[in-house]
């Protein structure tokens, strides 16, 4: 069995560390650690207390935060790493036991996706804009990249062994880094696959607020047409520079 790590990131998280913890089946994963996005509360007092290793970053945002917490994982022997959001763990991470066979198979990206079931994620409390917004994306999503997600924008996300070699250097810093690692599996040809999972709204958590989700939907843009521009015409920019 290849090794699972659970990343859980974290900014600022210390009320809700222990609620991520708790929803975290542990007997899945080989090491949980958390990546620490220099959080200026008790956050890494906190993760100690609850018997976590921390990994530092500095201060770049949640892309940043995940290029830190992969490279220490991988470095420490990795095989898949689990995204966990620290901020209660709003995407069950029990999902994971769901992508034991996809991990099993060798799949190198495996996400969670609410629009398997699209009634499920209505009647949990997915607000209705954000359901709207994500379902018009996540179509003109799979147009372009083609790959087998019915969702393409969740906090739900699985890094297998091919991400070891990728280089983030050009990747963003903030939530669009979310979307890039999308579409540059979707031009790497990566094994890919998705598996059903519950979101909780009504717990406490922190989410993205409406004008941040805009500037991420008018961004991911650009990463769709820079991905169109590397695949059928060679131009390599953006994120594809160093592909």
């Amino acid at each position: 069995m290849p090794k699972i790590f659970a990343m859980i990131l974290c900014r600022n998280c210390e009320t809700l560390l222990p609620l991520t913890f708790e929803k975290i089946p542990t007997h899945y994963f080989d090491r949980i650690f958390v990546s620490d996005d220099a959080s200026t509360d008790g956050s890494v007092l906190k993760a100690s207390k609850l018997g976590l290793e921390v990994t530092h970053s500095k201060n770049r945002g949640y892309g940043g935060n995940v290029k830190n917490g992969l490279k220490f994982a991988f470095d420490e022997g990795a095989d898949y790493v689990v995204e966990i959001h620290g901020d209660g763990a709003q995407f069950d991470p029990a999902a994971t036991l769901l992508a034991i066979p996809h991990i099993k198979n060798g799949d190198d990206f495996i996400i969670g996706s609410r629009f398997i079931n699209r009634k499920e994620a209505i009647a949990l409390g997915m607000p209705l804009a954000r359901f709207v917004a994500n379902t018009v994306l996540s179509q003109i999503d799979h147009a372009v990249l083609r790959l087998p997600f019915t969702e393409y924008h969740t906090g739900f996300r699985i890094y297998g062994p091919a991400f070891k070699n990728i280089n983030f250097a050009g990747y963003s810093n903030n939530y669009l880094f979310s979307f890039e690692v999308i579409a540059s599996a979707a031009f790497l040809k990566l094994k890919c696959a998705e598996v059903a999972v519950k979101c909780d709204y009504s717990a406490a958590h922190t989410s993205v607020g409406y004008l941040d989700s805009t500037l991420y939907a008018i961004r991911h843009f650009k990463t769709l047409i820079d991905f169109l521009l590397a695949k059928y015409f060679r131009i390599f920019i953006g994120i594809f520079k160093n592909v």
